[in-house]
């Protein structure tokens, strides 16, 4: 028995020597170069770390191997960049990342994560400095759970994740010169009639928005990502050939041309219907007109439009010339559809209600902002099922609908054709989140 006893001693002793023999080799052949590459870019430039800490597992994740290096004075220095929005390139390792960024007075213009700072404007051009820290950590696992610790020293891992990898993070601190040069960058230079134009302003810095002046209409310009977007319309009377558009960007003056090419919407047979009364007519003007000129809320629609009815048949297409009686009319700038009565009428996309209200002129009527100035106005509705400051999502009942509907599109007080928004195409997705 004591024999059997002095074996076992003897194996748990060969154990844990082998073990502690395995440890330390372990140890000593894992370097520096066990912990993730510090492959982080800005404005395509490399940053260089400025102090890290790395906790790096070892037999299987039973212990970590720690490599520090504390955060010196040390600023690199970037030079001059000319891009209004820097970005940042990223190992495919980052999982969190702290920023701040402060002004050559001192004073922080942005504080976040690295993913927020995709839709920040620096205020002006001039010095800034940055701080960045970047981290890799298991995903269930914060930033203030991780325990630092001096080079050498060995830990145990949170045992968060199988197989164990590195944790830890690497400090950057960075100084640069931003000069930027404001200008516009068009989706086409050419657009038919009941188009849209899309604007994009590249070099902004600071919160104004850019002036967009034409006589295609009015255009309100809105912040989108980390620039501003303007869309500008072709109506279906827009006279054909060359328009200016003058562009006023952070002080800078940037003159473009869009040629407006004419289509032809062709005719359709109406019957004479009676005349809108005064009142009618009045009514109108004061509820509806005013909506035309509100201020341009912030990109609500994502992807293509639907048609407010599932079921239709279309009676006056937009930019249709109408004919009675054998004579032609006035060219329609709305749509109007035969539709099945009791079925949904479907918000077109999504956005906010700013109208609902029994009209003389246009009946049960609904009107959604999507953003960006362009609203969609619906008439004839058989009941109504939202109100005013309601959210909405795309194909939302707004109400139902009776024999007739009319829908109208348009951006400021300019109607664009409907078909191109059902169909993603146009000057209103391009670039769409960006």
């Amino acid at each position: 028995m004591k024999r059997l006893l002095l074996w076992l001693i003897g194996v748990a002793l060969g154990v844990a020597v082998l073990l502690a023999a395995v440890m330390s080799v372990s140890y000593s052949f894992t370097s520096e170069g066990a912990k993730p590459a510090s492959a982080v870019q800005f404005a395509g430039q490399e940053l260089e770390p400025n102090g890290w800490c790395w906790q790096v597992p070892l037999l299987g994740g039973q212990l970590d191997k720690v490599f520090a290096s504390p955060r010196t004075l040390t600023v690199q220095k970037l030079g001059v960049l000319y891009d209004a929005h820097p970005a940042f390139t990223l190992p495919d390792w980052f999982s969190y990342g702290p920023l701040t960024i402060t002004d050559s007075a001192g004073n922080v213009v942005f504080t976040g994560t690295v993913p927020a700072y995709e839709d920040f404007l620096f205020p002006a051009n001039g010095d800034y400095k940055a701080e960045l820290t970047l981290w890799r950590m298991p995903e269930t696992m914060l930033a203030t759970q991780f325990e630092g610790g001096s080079t050498g020293q060995l830990r145990r891992n949170p045992r968060l994740e199988k197989p164990a990898k590195p944790t830890g993070w690497y400090y950057y601190s960075f100084r640069f010169t931003l000069q930027a040069s404001a200008g516009v960058e068009l989706s086409a230079d050419r657009v038919e009639q009941g188009g849209t134009v899309a604007a994009a302003f590249t070099g902004m810095v600071g919160d104004t928005a850019p002036a967009v002046e034409t006589d295609l209409g009015s255009v309100q310009a809105v912040r989108l990502g980390s620039g501003w977007r303007a869309y500008i319309p072709a109506a279906y009377n827009a006279s054909a050939g060359a328009h200016e558009v003058t562009f006023t960007v952070g002080g800078e003056t940037v003159t473009k041309n869009i040629t407006v090419i004419p289509k032809d919407f062709g005719t359709v047979e109406v019957e004479a219907g009676p005349e809108a009364s005064e009142e009618a007519n009045a009514e109108f003007r004061n509820i509806v007109w005013p909506l035309y000129e509100q201020p341009a809320r912030e990109k609500l629609w994502s992807g293509g439009f639907v048609c407010p009815a599932e079921n239709y048949m279309t009676l006056v297409d937009f930019g249709q010339v109408k004919v009675t009686g054998g004579k032609q009319g006035s060219r329609s700038n709305s749509t109007k559809l035969y539709t099945i009565p009791g079925e949904p009428c479907r918000a077109p996309a999504a956005g906010v209600v700013v109208l609902t209200k029994y009209l003389a002129l246009t009946g049960n009527t609904v009107v959604i902002d999507h953003g960006c100035g362009l609203r969609s106005y619906l008439y004839g509705l058989d009941a109504l099922s939202v109100s005013a400051g309601q959210s909405v999502e795309r194909g939302q009942a707004v109400g139902a609908l009776g024999e007739e509907m009319t829908m109208d599109f348009k951006l400021g007080s300019k109607s664009v054709n409907p078909w191109p928004l059902f169909q993603t195409s146009g000057g209103l997705f391009w670039k769409e989140n960006g």
